[in-house]
């Protein structure tokens, strides 16, 4: 998923609806800071699934067309929940927030689990 995608994710966990996410100041309304979201979940993603030195050679996101490559594909839209949980922690909204921040450490904790399960089946052969 390109930024730009993440964004309309991370709008839709805001509780904005589709069509509202396409209005260049509802964007506006989060640009300074939803990059560094991203990028904070993007790091804690790589560390977690990848490791330390994964971390060291990554390369933050900084447009609306980058992607997060180090992450698999099925990881992407983790990052948006992870961008929408400090939303709405900001906003005072500490249920959802807890919510979206349990979901962004299930993925990767399922994505751990299954690449240490694979790595395992692997030794047995």
């Amino acid at each position: 998923m390109t930024v730009a995608a993440l964004t309309e994710l991370f709008l839709m966990n805001m509780g904005y609806a589709r069509a509202d996410a396409a209005e260049p100041d509802v964007v506006a309304e989060y640009a300074g800071t939803l990059m560094r979201w991203l990028n904070e979940g993007y790091t804690r993603a790589v560390l977690r699934t990848l490791g330390r030195e994964a971390v060291k050679c990554l390369d933050p996101l900084r447009a609306e067309e980058d992607e997060p490559v180090k992450l698999d594909a099925s990881l992407h839209p983790l990052l948006a929940d992870y961008a929408a949980a400090r939303g709405q922690e900001l906003r005072g909204n500490t249920s959802e927030a807890g919510g979206l921040y349990a979901a962004f450490e299930r993925g990767l904790s399922e994505a751990v689990q299954d690449r240490a399960f694979a790595f395992r089946a692997w030794r047995r052969l």
